[in-house]
């Protein structure tokens, strides 16, 4: 077998094998990991030091083989996340660190190269600065202006990304690849003032891609595609799935300058789905507050292909935030196609509020605003609960085919009136606004709390505000699904209940079949009030390295103690004296103490309140 050795000799235990023949080739701090990459062949694993820090613009060369080559820490496999679980910062004393310099990021890829796999690293600037990227898989400009030069089948997992907590950093991931998943992972401190910031932004890249299962922190855009025309002729990213993140920011940020645009943003991409993420807090700042963002945009004139099609965005929690949509169907600046085919169903958007800025400047809090356009845009099943002057403002804009929504749909939607439930631009409120920016549209099925009859289409349902709050199980603790007395209850148009389907919505977010029952509204887990009376029972065994494993079984007597099905809040492996147990039973790994009797003993936080076993 090959090997290559740096440095002290590291054991490889506990980790996952190649294939055979393949070689394990470590890395200690102090060695040269370009080298490492240099010599690496398909199927190879090169180990680097945990803890270790690697400074420079490393590059991925181009490889003979679809085997992936591994580059991980030497941290055993016990010690870290399990597949499909999220890494934390708490795990970052067993990262191998890539740090930035002021040339340019920690890791890039030569162009063409493919089948690199980046497992539990963490990548962060120089001290005191901001750079660009951190990690810039594809290149733009001549560089990369043609397809063959995309490199391809790249995955990172479990990974911790993140800028200077002063300074911040404008980027974590350029990406500009082809056939890219970016899983598990953790994004933060991306920010900046004056300057747009992403955690993930693509531009120059084919796709697929699968960003699944991670933490996106930034103020900018925290996920974006376009946003600079791409240097391949007629490239749009395509082929994107986006599920099961939490996509956020502090709300303490509010306060502190840093330049705040959107949440999620597309402004050339196709065949995209959205589903299954928590969306949240989001403040008007640089923009005028939509937290999710669909506008084509031919940025510096040079791609007239740009669009922004064929979009869904289903099954997310979208909450905290100054407004929710802005679906533009043309870039009034530049020539673009057309933007056509956005479904947003089965979606719960609650705390929609005008009180999230950063200035004296209100948030429009709605749930969409519309103009220019677009074709085929449709609302079903969604909850909102919003709080601002209209609930859908339709507007005109620059546009060559005209200001109409061709195949606008609203139906089964549980909606509030606010000042408007639907207003049009100098048109005014109602059916006068949908004849003339969305004429043949099918409005069906919907209530719109609060609203005149008289104003809009028949087939919809206007019941008072106190009535509509009443047909929640608790709106006050944001759990909006539907009472069992509910008149709202198998009203749709395809029989279902009005609104969202909160088990299908579940289990999105849990990345599981839907279950056969209702399941709670995803929001915080109970309080010490709520589950005041919970009986654990443990057993634990000792493994080594002072850890011990525990079994916990947790029940309460209240049906009101129950925990979300958020992946979040599953079992997870962690290293901690009070890690955070959700109600139910499992497993779940800590370091062992011992009392001074020399039993062990362990700090469990369940509902609330702090439970200690011993054994």
């Amino acid at each position: 077998m090959r090997k290559l050795m740096m440095g002290v000799v590291w054991l490889a235990v506990h980790l996952t094998a190649g294939s055979a023949g393949a070689a394990v080739l470590a890395v200690n701090a102090g060695g040269d990991l370009q080298a490492a990459l240099n010599a690496a062949q398909p199927g190879d694993m090169i180990v680097l030091q945990a803890g270790a820090t690697f400074t420079g613009n490393f590059i991925l060369p181009v490889k003979n083989g679809t085997t992936d080559i591994t580059i991980r820490s030497s941290a055993s496999d016990a010690l870290l996340p399990a597949a499909g679980v999220r890494i934390t910062p708490a795990y970052a004393s067993l990262l191998p660190k890539l740090r930035a310099t002021s040339n340019g990021a920690a890791l890039a890829t030569a162009p063409g190269t493919s089948h690199w796999r980046l497992l539990f690293l963490e990548f962060l600037p120089s001290p005191g600065t901001s750079t660009a990227d951190l990690v810039e898989l594809g290149a733009t400009g001549v560089e990369q202006n043609t397809l063959a030069q995309v490199p391809q089948h790249l995955i990172v997992d479990r990974s911790y990304f993140h800028g200077d907590p002063t300074n911040g950093q404008r980027r974590g991931i350029a990406l500009n690849s082809g056939d890219t998943q970016i899983l598990n992972s953790y994004f933060a401190d991306f920010k900046g003032k004056n300057v747009d910031t992403q955690a993930i932004c693509g531009w120059n890249g084919p796709g697929p891609y699968i960003v699944e299962n991670n933490y996106l922190e930034a103020a900018g855009e925290n996920i974006m595609f376009g946003g600079s025309d791409p240097s391949i002729p007629n490239l749009v990213p395509s082929d994107i799935t986006i599920r099961r993140n939490v996509i956020s920011r502090p709300l303490a940020w509010m306060t502190l300058g840093w330049t705040v645009k959107n949440l999620v943003e597309f402004k050339n991409a196709e065949n995209a789905t959205v589903e299954g993420n928590i969306i949240e807090n989001h403040w008007v700042g640089g923009q005028q507050g939509s937290a999710i963002v669909v506008t084509p945009r031919n940025q510096s004139n040079t791609a007239p292909w740009t669009v922004v099609r064929n979009i869904t965005f289903q099954d997310n929690v979208i909450r905290h935030v100054s407004s929710a949509f802005n679906i533009l169907g043309y870039d009034n600046l530049a020539p673009s196609q057309q933007t056509e085919n956005i479904v947003v169903r089965n979606n719960l958007l609650y705390d929609i509020s005008p009180t999230y800025t950063s200035d004296s400047v209100a948030g429009p809090a709605r749930l969409a605003i519309i103009g220019a356009g677009p074709k085929n845009v449709t609302f079903d099943h969604n909850t909102v609960d919003n709080s601002g002057a209209s609930t859908l403002f339709l507007y005109g804009g620059a546009t060559p085919t005209g200001v109409q929504i061709a195949g606008f749909t609203l139906t089964n939607n549980l909606l509030r009136q606010n000042s408007w439930a639907i207003y049009g631009d100098a048109i005014g409120p109602g059916e006068p606004a949908l004849s003339h920016f969305a004429p043949n549209a099918t409005v069906l099925h919907n209530t719109f709390a609060g609203a005149s009859a008289k104003l809009y289409p028949t087939g919809n349902e206007f019941p008072t505000i106190a009535q509509w709050s009443a047909d929640f199980v608790d709106r006050a603790q944001a759990n909006y699904q539907l009472s069992a007395t509910s008149l709202s209850r198998h009203a749709g148009t395809d029989g279902k209940d009005l609104g969202v389907d909160f088990a299908e919505l579940s289990a999105a977010l849990a990345g599981t079949a839907a279950p056969t029952a209702d399941v709670s509204t995803p929001t915080p887990g109970p309080t010490a009030s709520d589950c005041a009376h919970v009986t654990v029972d443990a057993s634990s065994w000792l493994v080594g390295h002072g850890e011990a494993n525990w079994i916990i079984h947790v029940t309460t007597p209240t049906p009101t103690c129950t925990w979300n099905a958020r992946a979040d809040v599953a079992w997870l492996i962690v290293k901690s004296t009070s890690p955070t147990v959700p109600i139910g039973s499992g497993f779940v790994k800590v370091r062992a103490l011992a009392d001074p009797s020399g039993r062990r003993v362990g700090h469990f936080l369940i509902g609330g309140s702090v439970v200690t076993v011993t054994q």
